[in-house]
């Protein structure tokens, strides 16, 4: 049974764990964190990331292309590509599903990593230097300016790993990388809903000026009420989801815990 596919009733089927990266990889575009056009990692990169095997990976992403939700290119410059297709014409109820089984079983996790990431902004607020404030206030001014959730998510990326370099502990990196691929289905990046920018950039700027002034105890407060947007994020996602399928069997009351 090679190429990870199990032959049934005279056809073949994609083996469970293609099929269950299928259903990340669809969840992840529905929730936001990729975007329309944008260009998915690497082969390599996003195969380990997600702990799956090249080939598995290639078998996920033709299933996806197959949904029409992403496009494959070939060639220089080449990759896989989010496409501009809706995924709530063709795929909704699998990003509903995926939503409704991650949530409650990540609601521990993400309170896990709220106190972490205060941790690690309270250290960032005592030990930061006058670069580290420099920087900072630079990737918040490139945020303000974002103009597509594609830059967003990248600058996002950004400002945190430079919170993370001012804590001056590089345990703390790694578990915040740890932490932030278990909360975002492995793809290590935040999904972002549109109605939710506006709120992300106010709390960067407090977060910002938190640590920049060496407050460091509001800075942990306010990382730590930062990083809960991730899960109102995908806890919106589902009730937008929900909403595409007519609701039946959802469960979008997945309480927050800070």
């Amino acid at each position: 049974m090679g190429g990870g596919h199990e032959l049934v009733a005279g056809r073949r089927t994609r083996a469970p764990v293609a099929t269950s990266l299928v259903d990340r990889l669809v969840t992840g575009i529905a929730v936001g964190t990729f975007s329309p056009g944008e260009r998915l990692p690497p082969e390599r990169e996003l195969a380990e990331q997600l702990g799956v095997s090249r080939a598995t990976l290639r078998q996920a992403l033709q299933a996806v292309a197959d949904l029409g939700l992403i496009e494959v290119r070939r060639g220089r410059g080449g990759g896989s590509f989010v496409s501009s297709a809706s995924w709530e014409h063709v795929a909704p109820d699998t990003a509903r599903r995926t939503l409704e089984v991650e949530l409650p079983r990540l609601r521990d996790l993400f309170d896990y990593r709220c106190l972490v990431e205060g941790m690690i902004a309270r250290a960032a607020a005592e030990r930061r230097t006058a670069d580290d404030c420099s920087s900072l206030r630079e990737a918040l001014e490139d945020f303000r300016s974002a103009r597509s959730m594609i830059d967003a998510r990248a600058i996002d990326r950004r400002l945190h790993g430079l919170v993370c370099e001012a804590a001056r502990n590089p345990h703390l990196t790694t578990l915040s990388a740890h932490l932030t691929a278990e909360a975002t289905l492995g793809f290590g990046a935040e999904p972002y809903e549109p109605g939710f920018l506006d709120e992300a950039r106010h709390q960067h700027e407090e977060l910002v000026g938190h640590i920049v002034r060496g407050e460091a105890d509001a800075a942990g407060r306010c990382a730590q009420a930062h990083f809960a947007l991730t899960l109102e994020t995908m806890r919106a996602s589902l009730r937008r989801v929900s909403g595409a399928v007519g609701g039946v069997g959802a469960r979008p009351d997945v309480p927050a815990r800070h």
